[in-house]
């Protein structure tokens, strides 16, 4: 029943050319060989032995199929087939009456061979079937001479090549299409194309192939409109097997071809599987749909599961951030306790410091200021000789330069106090707000990370804080570029500094 390889294709019968189906002529010979009737102790025949020696002696001919059928103390049986029919009168030639002499074995062995008696059906078998049968009805369809079944057809040679794969089922069209050149089909039946086929009666089914074998090979029922076209794809399926040509090889099989017995195609048949696959494919209906809610019934769960989870991982991390930023802030007030920490005392001191050091810039820049106007004054520039005006000259140039030196010095002081001041600042803003107890919203905390909170109170504590007054402009005071302003009031009749040459020609 198996699948094998034909090496000649010359007399092979196209069926279906778009699938490369074709019928092949085969024959069948039983070999027969006469065991001695005087045995040897200890000595056995082997049957492979046998099998080589038929094998030379039908050369160059040879077998496609050579078994053992029976095996007794009188004689073996074998069955062989040839790929060509034509070769059959040669080979019964060849083997007719020929002694094999065996080494162990005294005695010789005589071969018999003949035609092996074909086991497909005669027209003679199913018109005496019909008409001895009590329980049918030669004018209803199925119980007449109108339906064949074909067993062991391989199931990859009946399926289209787009829709090839593992467990493609056989294809009711194609299995119609290829048996149609014999004559008008009224209807096809594949079991094995039908899902619930497996879950209706045994009697109901129509399979007889074997469990194990199913997976390879399938049943098929064609029912003619006309008793012609039935008795054409007989005669047209006697004594042949399916070949299917390939692009290299070419593979053939033996299919089992009967006439049906079963009633398997008649209406009433057809219309109970058609109710019975009705009610499963509901019943199926049922299932699936029962399956899919359930489906998403766990997928909601699930989600809903998830959801909570995730819920709780978010709440979880929020009190764990509450956690910390707690425990930092015991930390830094512990840390300020146990160092005795006053940042309000140090900023106030660096502000101190700092007013100190503005006080002796605004001195000295008061100083500067006096020194010019008083060497503008019209009554230094007139008097005196012109050395003691050239010594008043060069002791002003020194004077200033003294004065410049110590304001740079100053203003770098000031500089230097400014930074300090602002660290100090700094540093108590941080503190204040790593120690303020107000908890932030939940929305803000699933937005903004614990870095951005901490900005944004730094930020709005530097806006708010009190020290930010003291850089406002003093009224009375002109801003310098450091911020901090000086008193500066103009003489009584100089409403802008003069120099010694605007002086010169007022005078003049």
């Amino acid at each position: 029943m198996s699948i094998q390889v034909c090496r000649d294709t010359s007399d092979a019968v196209a069926l279906y050319l778009p699938q490369r189906l074709y019928l092949k002529p085969f024959a069948k010979i039983n070999v027969s060989v006469q065991l001695p009737t005087h045995k040897v102790h200890g000595k056995s025949i082997s049957n492979w032995e046998l099998m080589e020696k038929l094998r030379k002696m039908i050369q160059p001919d040879s077998f496609s199929m050579l078994k053992v059928s029976k095996h007794s103390s009188e004689v073996i049986r074998f069955d062989g087939e040839l790929e060509n029919r034509l070769k059959l009168e040669r080979v019964i030639a060849r083997l007719e009456d020929r002694i094999i002499q065996l080494n162990d074995f005294p005695e010789p062995l005589k071969v018999r061979v003949c035609e092996a008696k074909s086991e497909f059906p005669s027209r003679h078998a199913w018109d005496s079937f019909f008409r001895d049968a009590t329980d049918m009805d030669e004018m209803k369809p199925g119980e007449r001479p109108d339906t064949i079944h074909i067993a062991n057809l391989p199931i990859r040679w009946f399926v289209h090549d787009r829709d090839r794969n593992e467990d493609s089922p056989p294809s009711e069209k194609l299995f119609r299409k290829v048996f149609e050149k014999y004559g008008d089909i009224r209807q096809v039946d594949v079991p094995a194309a039908d899902p619930f086929r497996l879950q209706m009666k045994e009697s109901m089914r129509g399979i007889l192939t074997p469990p194990q074998d199913s997976a390879l090979y399938f049943d098929g029922y064609i029912q003619y409109s006309e008793y012609v076209s039935f008795v054409r794809c007989m005669d047209a399926l006697r004594g042949k097997k399916l070949l299917r040509k390939n692009e290299d090889l070419a593979d053939w099989c033996n299919i089992l071809v009967d006439f049906d017995k079963t009633k398997h195609m008649t209406d009433a048949a057809v219309k109970r599987r058609a109710i019975v696959r009705e009610r499963l494919s509901s019943r199926q209906r049922l299932k699936d749909d029962e399956e899919r809610q359930e489906k998403e019934r766990k997928a909601i769960i699930e989600a809903k599961e998830r959801q909570q989870i995730e819920r709780n991982e978010k709440d979880k991390l929020q009190k764990t951030r509450e956690r910390e930023e707690r425990r930092k802030k015991k930390q830094l007030a512990k840390l300020m306790e146990r160092e005795d920490v006053d940042l309000n005392k140090k900023v106030s001191e660096e502000q101190k410091k700092l007013l100190k050091v503005q006080k002796k810039l605004q001195a000295i820049r008061l100083i500067e200021e006096l020194f010019k106007r008083i060497e503008l004054r019209p009554e230094l520039q007139r008097n005196g000789s012109r050395d003691e005006r050239y010594y008043h000259a060069s002791e002003r140039v020194a004077r200033s330069r003294i004065v410049d030196k110590f304001k740079r010095q100053q203003e770098k002081i000031l500089d230097e106090q400014q930074d300090l001041l602002r660290h100090a600042r700094d540093g108590r803003i941080l503190i204040r707000s790593a120690l303020e107890t107000k908890k932030p919203r939940r929305e803000s905390a699933s937005s903004l990370s614990s870095e951005d909170l901490d900005h944004k109170r730094v930020k709005t504590e530097k806006l708010t804080s009190p020290e930010r007054d003291e850089y406002k402009a003093v009224p009375g005071l002109y801003p310098n570029p450091y911020g901090y302003g000086y008193p500066f009031v103009p003489a009584p009749g100089y409403p802008f500094p003069q120099n010694s040459r605007t002086s010169t020609k007022c005078n003049g």
